[in-house]
C-alpha cells in the first residue's frame, strides 16, 4: 500500500495537468481509463494488505502461569506463554517475577496453532525447578494438550508434576486432590475451567490450580492462578473421576490397626493373674502390629507406581523399529532421573540411525527436546492411545506437530540423546492407553506384551533426516547424534521443512509486553486502529476509479 498509493496519486496529478492541455477527445478518454485502472489495482492492493494485517484468531494457547482476576476479560500470563493460530514458541532459561514470586528454570511453551482450519492443535509446556506465589513449588512440571479429531472438541491435558510441595509439605500429585495453601487459598491438582468471558479461548485446563479465598500478593479473593495450563476454543473431554478405592480403603486400615491390637493387649495382661498366659500371649501382638503397619503404606504408595494391567488396544499396530532390535522387559525398573523413580517403558537397542516408524495410524504431537528424553515425540492413534518415542537422533519431515501419519511411516531415527547420551543407542518406547490418561505420565503400562505381538513393518520407505528444531541445549548428544546420523542418512541438497515446523511463517509474539499476553489474536494489540486506514484508503481509490470510468463513458456518449 505504501508504494501503490503515491504512484497512483502521481498519475492522478499528471492526468489533471494533461486535461488542462489541448488533447483530442479520444486521447482524454484513453488516459482517464488508464487512471481508473490504476486506481482499481491500487484499491485491490490496499484491500489485500489490510486483510493481511488482521491476524487470525488463535484457537489454542499454553503457558506456565496464568492469572485470571474475577470478571477479567483477559488473563495475565507470567513466564513463557503462547496464544496463536500458527506454530509458535517461547522459552526462558531462567525467569523471575518479583510481583507474584514466580521462579522458573528451563521453561518452555509451544503450540502447533490451529489444525483443520479452526481446531486446537497440540501444545507443549515444561519447566524444571519452579515456584509460584512463594508457596507452591516442584522439581519439574509438564503439561501437553493432546488434540482430538473432528472439530477439535474432546482434547485432554496430559500432566506430570514431580516433587510437588505446598509450603514445606509434600503433596501427592493425584488428580482431584485439594489442599489448603496457607490461610489464603486452595490448591487443586488437574482442573478444567470454562471461562466464557475469555474469548476466543474460553476452555482452560491446568496441571495445578490455586484459587485465592482471601486477598494475597496484591490479588483479590476469587483470583485463579493456573499453573501449567492449556487453553482452547473447543471444549475438552470431561475429566474421569479419580479412583476412590485406593484412598478410601487404606484410611480405615491405618486407624483401626492400632485401636484393635494395642489397647486389648495392654488391658488384658494386668487383669490375668496366671503367669503362663501372660508370657505366651505377649510375643504374639508385636508380630500382628508389624504385619498391619507395612500394609497401609504399600496401599497408599501404589499411586505413581508401575501398573500391572495391559488393557487391549484398538490396533492394528507394527513394531516401532524398522529392523532388528535387542530388547527385554525393563518396565518398572529403578530410574533416579525420571518422575516417580521408575522406568515407564522398554528400551529397544539398535544402531544409531536405524529408522523408527509410527506404530499406528494417528497424529504426531509434542515434537522437540526434553531434558530426559532428548529428541522425542508423541503419537496418538485414532482410539486415543498415546505412544512415546525418546532418545532420537533426528526426525523426518513427517515429524511435525499435528501431522497425520500412517502405520509404518518413518518418523525418526534411533539415537541416545538426553539422559541416555552415555548409553548405547536405543529407542525408549512407552504405551499410554486412553483409559489411563487421567494418571498423567504415570498412566504408562508395560509395553512388553504389545511389542511381542506386533509384527515388524513391511516395505519401509526411509525418508532423509531434516533440520532439528530449536530449543536444545549444548551437549547431551543433541548435536553430536545428528552429525553421526548424517553419515548414515545424508540429506539431499534441497532440504525439506524442519521437524515440528509448518510451511507458513508463524506469527511472532515478540511485540507483546514481557510476561503479559491477552487471549485475543496474536499480535492484535492496537490492530483495529491500524487496519482501518488502509481499508478506507482502498475504498476511496476504488470510488475515484469508478468515477473516472463513468466520466469517460459519459464523454464518449456526448462527443462520439
Amino acid at each position: 500500500m505504501s508504494t501503490a498509493l503515491p504512484a497512483c496519486l502521481c498519475v492522478f496529478l499528471t492526468r489533471s495537468r494533461v486535461f488542462r492541455g489541448k488533447l483530442g477527445h479520444h486521447e482524454k478518454v484513453r488516459r482517464v481509463r488508464e487512471t481508473a485502472l490504476c486506481a482499481f489495482v491500487a484499491a485491490l492492493v490496499v484491500a489485500s494488505g489490510a486483510a493481511a494485517d488482521v491476524a487470525p484468531a488463535p484457537c489454542v494457547g499454553a503457558g506456565l502461569v496464568a492469572i485470571v482476576l474475577p470478571n477479567a476479560t483477559a488473563p495475565a500470563t507470567v513466564g513463557p506463554a503462547i496464544a496463536a493460530a500458527t506454530p509458535t514458541g517461547s522459552d526462558e532459561p531462567t525467569f523471575h517475577d518479583a510481583q507474584y514470586s514466580v521462579d522458573l528454570t528451563d521453561a518452555q511453551a509451544g503450540g502447533a496453532g490451529c489444525v483443520r482450519s479452526t481446531a486446537p492443535g497440540g501444545t507443549h509446556v515444561v519447566s524444571h525447578r519452579w515456584s509460584v506465589l512463594g508457596a507452591v513449588s516442584g522439581d519439574s512440571l509438564r503439561a501437553d494438550l493432546v488434540p482430538a479429531g473432528g472439530d477439535g472438541s474432546g482434547w485432554h491435558l496430559r500432566t506430570t508434576i514431580d516433587a510437588l510441595e505446598v509450603g514445606t509439605r509434600a503433596v501427592d500429585a493425584v488428580a482431584g486432590t485439594k489442599v489448603p495453601v496457607s490461610t489464603w487459598g486452595t490448591l487443586t491438582i488437574r482442573t478444567q475451567v470454562d471461562l466464557p468471558r475469555l474469548q476466543p479461548l474460553r476452555y482452560w485446563a491446568a496441571a495445578v490450580e490455586v484459587k485465592l479465598t482471601h486477598a494475597h500478593a496484591g490479588l483479590p479473593a476469587g483470583t485463579l492462578v493456573l499453573i501449567g495450563y492449556a487453553a482452547a476454543n473447543r471444549a475438552p473431554a470431561k475429566l474421569p473421576p479419580p479412583p476412590p478405592p485406593t484412598t478410601t480403603a487404606t484410611r480405615p486400615a491405618t486407624t483401626t490397626a492400632p485401636v484393635t491390637t494395642v489397647p486389648p493387649a495392654a488391658t488384658t495382661a494386668p487383669t490375668t493373674t496366671t503367669a503362663p498366659t501372660t508370657t505366651t500371649e505377649k510375643p504374639k501382638p508385636p508380630p500382628a502390629r508389624k504385619k498391619v503397619k507395612p500394609k497401609a503404606p504399600k496401599k497408599t504408595s501404589t499411586i505413581g507406581q508401575p501398573l500391572a494391567g495391559t488393557p487391549p488396544l484398538a490396533g492394528p499396530y507394527v513394531f516401532p523399529v524398522a529392523s532388528r532390535a535387542d530388547w527385554g522387559d525393563s518396565y518398572g525398573g529403578e530410574r533416579s532421573d525420571v518422575p516417580g523413580g521408575w522406568h515407564h517403558g522398554d528400551d529397544l537397542f539398535a544402531p544409531l540411525g536405524t529408522p523408527v516408524v509410527a506404530v499406528a495410524d494417528g497424529t504426531i504431537f509434542a515434537v522437540g527436546w526434553n531434558r530426559v528424553g532428548g529428541w522425542r515425540l508423541w503419537l496418538v492413534d485414532h482410539a486415543g492411545n498415546d505412544f512415546y518415542y525418546a532418545h532420537l537422533s533426528g526426525y523426518t519431515r513427517l515429524a511435525r506437530d499435528n501431522r497425520a501419519v500412517q502405520r509404518g511411516d518413518v518418523i525418526g531415527f534411533v539415537g541416545n540423546t538426553g539422559d541416555a547420551f552415555t548409553t548405547q543407542p536405543h529407542l525408549h518406547f512407552e504405551v499410554h492407553p486412553t483409559g489411563l490418561l487421567y494418571l498423567g505420565y504415570d498412566g504408562a503400562v508395560d509395553p512388553t506384551t504389545y511389542l511381542r505381538s506386533w509384527s515388524p513393518p513391511q516395505s519401509v520407505k526411509v525418508l532423509p533426516p531434516v533440520e532439528l528444531p530449536d530449543g536444545a541445549p549444548s551437549g547431551f548428544g543433541s548435536a553430536a547424534d545428528f552429525r553421526r546420523l548424517l553419515t548414515v542418512h545424508p540429506r539431499p541438497a534441497k532440504q525439506p521443512p524442519a521437524a515440528g515446523a509448518a510451511p507458513e511463517k508463524h506469527v511472532a509474539m515478540a511485540p507483546r509486553r514481557p510476561g503479559r499476553i491477552a487471549s485475543g489474536p496474536a499480535g492484535a494489540e492496537g490492530a483495529s486502529g491500524q487496519s482501518t486506514l488502509p481499508i478506507v484508503a482502498g475504498i476511496l481509490l476504488l470510488a475515484a476509479g469508478l468515477a473516472a470510468v463513468a466520466h469517460a463513458a459519459r464523454d464518449g456518449r456526448t462527443r462520439g
